[in-house]
């Protein structure tokens, strides 16, 4: 289901090759599909495109962490913290908080 999903998904970037919310979802299939290395670049050159779209961040560190990158997911958390900030979205600004503190339960 997986494979047919990230196909539909790819076809349809095509089309609109910019489409945020396209990209997204790909790098969410890679990751579910096992490719969670390849999801990872897909978020970071998201981020790195368009710093704006908040829900890139938790995704980005929750799959930098699982992978073993726990200071990168921090730097990404907090970076995206300041982003929520900006933007007034306090919902994900809290969840980004207590995964950063999370974290930094597991580096002590």
């Amino acid at each position: 289901m997986t494979v047919d999903r990230l196909s539909q998904l790819r076809t349809m970037l095509t089309v609109e090759p910019e489409d945020t919310f396209l990209r997204y979802a790909i790098a969410l299939e890679l990751e579910r599909a096992g490719d969670a290395l390849q999801a990872i670049t897909i978020l970071e050159k998201m981020l790195n495109d368009d710093p704006s779209h908040i829900p890139i961040y938790y995704q980005l560190a929750r799959m930098l962490s699982e992978a073993g990158r726990g200071s990168e997911a921090m730097e990404i958390c907090e970076t995206g913290m300041q982003q929520c900030e900006s933007s007034g979205d306090h919902r994900t600004r809290s969840e980004l908080n207590a995964m950063l503190e999370n974290l930094r339960e597991d580096v002590q």
